[in-house]
C-alpha cells in the first residue's frame, strides 16, 4: 500500500501543474508516523511557498485518505 504522502501526492498532482509539484513538493522531505506527516522544506523560501500555496489543500487531502 502506498504511504499517505505518496496518496496525497498523487492527487495534489492532478489539481496542479508539473512544475509546481516538481519546484514546491517533490523536495520535500517527509517523514510519516501514527497516520500524521512532517513535511520538512530545504530552505525558507521552499517552506513560505508550500505554507502559502498547498499546505490548506495538503491537510484537506490527507484528513480524508
Amino acid at each position: 500500500m502506498a504511504s499517505l504522502w505518496e496518496r496525497c501526492l498523487a492527487r495534489l498532482e492532478t489539481e496542479y501543474s508539473d512544475q509546481d509539484i516538481l519546484t514546491w513538493l517533490r523536495p520535500l522531505q517527509v517523514h510519516e508516523s501514527a497516520g500524521m506527516l512532517r513535511l520538512l522544506a530545504p530552505n525558507g523560501f521552499v517552506l513560505d511557498m508550500v505554507l502559502e500555496r498547498f499546505q490548506a489543500r495538503i491537510e484537506v487531502i490527507a484528513a480524508h485518505l
